[in-house]
């Protein structure tokens, strides 16, 4: 679309859709997705805070999508949970082993989507969690003893665990390897971008959207150059 009128912001479905590429990549993923059946699926979960807000619903849709297309390389892939995303039954593939589950909160206050991440943990073959913004990161380290119970000798050591958004707590999480890793979106480009659209649209020049894109960070590249300038407090 190009007009004078534009907006330069993250393209949340493009960035949740990273997470599911990064997270493939991740030592053993793919392998727990190979080694699924039928009868022991393995269950990949997204937790949000609401299905109503546009980044949110956004960043949900963008994971499932990109985490179905991806797994379903491995076996059959349904998604369960949220009527939203669920599987339409007549679209149901048979004799699924990978299971999307999505898990809504109640209501974005902490309390609401505690009791949600604790639903999630409860979930039986549950092998990784993708929390879609700042608001599920906190619900679930909440559940989790502030995150301790993901590390080491932990009751969740073994969960694979990403978010998104760059809060304190989030990025404490990634430092201790807690997390695998998070996205960040990118504040710099989209202010920079916002200014330069706003002065050729000034100028009479046609405009239009721009993706402002967003990066993955880890343990290992959180204190680069190029990934500190996007996860400053």
């Amino acid at each position: 679309m190009s007009c004078r009128s534009s907006t330069a912001s993250t393209n949340n479905q493009n960035a949740a859709g990273l997470a599911a590429e990064e997270m493939l990549k991740l030592e053993g993923f793919a392998d727990a997705l190979k080694a699924a059946t039928p009868e022991k699926p393995v269950v990949l979960a997204v937790l949000s805070q609401d299905a109503t807000s546009e980044s949110v619903t956004g960043r949900t849709t963008g994971y499932v999508n990109k985490m179905k297309e991806l797994a379903a390389q491995y076996g059959n892939v349904i998604v369960v949970g949220h009527d939203l995303w669920a599987t339409k039954p007549d679209e149901a593939p048979e004799n699924p082993s990978i299971l999307i589950h999505v898990e809504i909160s109640a209501t974005p206050e902490t309390v609401d989507v505690t009791n949600s991440a604790n639903a999630v943990l409860n979930i039986e073959n549950l092998h990784s969690v993708f929390l879609s913004n700042e608001g599920a990161v906190n619900g679930f380290l909440a559940a989790t003893n502030a995150g301790s119970d993901l590390g080491d000798g932990g009751r969740y050591a073994d969960l694979v665990v990403a978010g998104f958004d760059a809060g304190a707590p989030q990025k404490n999480a990634i430092r201790e390897g807690w997390f695998a890793g998070s996205i960040t979106q990118d504040p710099y480009r989209i202010g920079f971008l916002a200014v330069e659209l706003a002065f050729k649209a000034s100028q009479g020049e046609e405009v239009s959207d721009v993706d402002t894109g967003a990066q993955w960070y880890t343990a290992e590249n959180i204190d680069n150059p190029d990934i500190a300038l996007l996860v400053y407090d």
